[in-house]
């Protein structure tokens, strides 16, 4: 008996989320048209796919029989979605750029370079901390400091930058310990919250503090920046970040403390007109503006 392929992707998001209210959730459909589409696939394979526990559901045999086969069409689907920009000849769409919001701190005043250079190109700016699934084109390219440990994706090298301590002009003035080392003991400071001292620099910061923690922490490197410029004490920011915002001093370039940049591509992706073109002009104005991502040791 025929059965509607769309109910596999039902199939796949029940195994995944466990019960069928998480994966109504997940899939942004009602509960009961989740048992619903399952049961009719069920149905149409004429066997039971999952077993009913108190705790939720569990493959059956046939269930696991469909899994790898379900998984398998639902790869197929992503490679076509994720090449469909490359079956039209114009280059002309949107593309999809997912970075952290300090990295926008240095794109978005590019924003104009890249569009003269990719004028039918529109650019959606995905502001994220955790990685896209390009594999599923939650992104089209991804710009991030380290390259994930996955198969098919290509990482092209952006550059290499630093990371400098910085204050507000007025709590330098108020608060001359800031420019010494006793910053760490008698200065106020802001950072990243517990859940992102993950971050190289916020894990050099914390040990510099020692047992003392930032009196602001946010989950935002922007917050940080806003923060800083009020005059709320001092930060860690990357220089190209930090360096141009005139209302901050530079104190120190941190000389053991860097980061490496890179943009990120799924491979089947690669033979797009569209995001090759995306991806070169970013490549280029990376390169175009080194300077603005190493620092002098002292300002």
């Amino acid at each position: 008996m025929n059965f509607a392929w769309d109910d596999l992707k039902i199939f796949l998001s029940i195994f995944e989320a466990g019960t069928l209210s998480a994966a109504s959730r997940a899939l942004n459909i009602s509960q009961p048209t989740v048992g619903r589409r399952l049961k009719s696939l069920e149905h149409s394979l004429d066997t039971q796919l999952f077993d009913r526990l108190p705790d939720g559901l569990v493959l059956t045999t046939h269930g696991e029989q469909l899994l790898p086969l379900a998984q398998n069409m639902q790869r197929a689907a992503s490679a076509v979605i994720r090449q469909q920009a490359s079956f039209s000849t114009p280059v002309k769409g949107s593309v999809r750029i997912s970075m952290y919001e300090q990295i926008a701190q240095f794109v978005v005043p590019h924003l104009p370079q890249l569009r003269q250079k990719c004028p039918n190109i529109e650019i959606e700016i995905s502001i994220a901390h955790t990685a896209a699934n390009l594999s599923r084109r939650e992104a089209d390219i991804m710009i991030r400091k380290c390259v994930p440990d996955l198969p098919d994706i290509i990482a092209k090298p952006l550059g290499h930058y630093h990371y400098a301590i910085y204050s507000g002009r007025d709590y330098l003035r108020q608060n001359p310990a800031a420019a010494t080392e006793r910053r760490y003991r008698e200065c106020d400071w802001i950072g990243f919250d517990d859940e992102h001292v993950y971050f190289s620099s916020q894990r050099w910061l914390r040990q510099k503090l020692q047992d003392k923690l930032p009196v602001i922490r946010t989950n935002n490197g922007v917050t940080i920046l806003d923060a800083m410029v009020q005059n709320c004490g001092l930060g860690i920011l990357p220089c190209f970040v930090g360096d141009r915002e005139p209302r901050l001093e530079k104190l120190q370039t941190i000389e053991d403390e860097s980061a490496s940049l890179y943009l990120l591509i799924h491979q089947d992706l690669r033979k797009s007109a569209l995001v090759r073109m995306m991806m070169n002009a970013l490549i280029e104005m990376f390169h175009d503006h080194q300077e603005l991502f190493h620092g002098q040791s002292h300002q």
